[in-house]
């Protein structure tokens, strides 16, 4: 049996049709919000679906479970991992809230999110990886999936501040091509939050193989295979089953601010230059606020 074929769900949905009508309501009640099973007791689970708790304990032992626990278990982890089937839940449907307490409750995780996340940074080791973005021969900065929008934005604003940023991987392309050029003066950023895939370790591996130091910026349900030179762990929890990355672009904009601190000078020069760049190639409309006529 794959891991596949191991999920709660597949297992409801290999033994749906023998299922007495007593169990197939719980069964309907799980394939709709899995991650329930996550957070609630048997008896209440069976109340829940109008069945008993014997007809609850048959359930998870019919599904090939040693018991209601192990199966609990599981969901627990697919929790952690970041799976928004597991993360989603039927109580907001059940007990609606008042219009305005959706936005207090979002504001309060993501204020949590960030202070837990700022406070958990040590100042020597954000001054470590400073100095290593900043007299790093090259950087690289990689992501996968959802992190990869992060990465992006990340190598974008790293381009402005200091030559020699690649961003991992190219539209498109394989890895070898990316990870040929890392060595013993590199920096490579890797963004990896749940759900990660198997390449985000790759990269780390192989940077390290090659000589380079690793920055790892990731969630706090990270795996223990994952190493770096420096981590820096980033809150992502949420009041929906959609993880919030704010607490993780507020990090990556104090690396960036600290990097422009570290050598203002060039920095600046650099910017000036880059808007030069802007005007010369008519890009931006940076001064259309010249043209436009005073209200009369």
């Amino acid at each position: 049996m794959s891991k596949h074929d191991d999920t709660l769900e597949a297992r409801i949905r290999a033994h749906y049709e023998a299922l007495p009508k007593a169990e197939k309501r719980l069964g309907d009640m799980l394939l709709s919000f899995p991650g329930e099973i996550a957070t609630y007791s048997a008896g209440e689970l069976a109340e829940a679906a109008g069945t008993s708790r014997a007809a609850a304990s048959r359930f998870f032992q019919r599904l090939g479970y040693k018991d209601f626990n192990e199966a609990r278990q599981q969901a627990r982890e697919a929790k952690r991992w970041g799976s928004p089937v597991y993360l989603s839940s039927a109580a907001p449907q059940e007990r609606p809230s008042m219009p305005s307490q959706p936005i207090a409750d979002h504001l309060a995780q993501e204020t949590q999110n960030l202070m837990q996340t700022l406070e958990a940074i040590r100042s020597d080791q954000l001054r470590e990886v400073i100095e290593a973005i900043a007299g790093a021969r090259q950087v690289h900065v990689a992501g996968f999936r959802n992190s990869y929008m992060l990465a992006s934005y990340l190598h974008r604003q790293l381009q402005i501040l200091r030559p020699g940023v690649g961003l991992i991987p190219n539209t498109g392309q394989t890895l070898a091509e990316d990870l040929i050029d890392i060595g013993d003066d590199d920096v490579v950023v890797v963004v990896g939050l749940r759900r990660r895939v198997a390449m985000v370790s790759q990269v780390l591996d192989m940077a390290r193989t090659q000589g380079a130091s690793t920055l790892l910026l990731t969630d706090p349900y990270a795996d223990h295979g994952l190493e770096a030179t420096w981590t820096f762990t980033c809150q992502v929890n949420s009041q929906s089953l959609f993880d919030s990355y704010s607490a993780t672009m507020s990090v990556l904009n104090l690396i960036c601010t600290q990097l422009f601190q570290q050598n203002i000078a060039y920095s600046q020069e650099r910017l000036k230059h880059i808007e030069t760049l802007h005007d010369n190639l008519d890009e931006l409309n940076a001064y259309a606020w010249l043209t436009k006529e005073e209200p009369g």
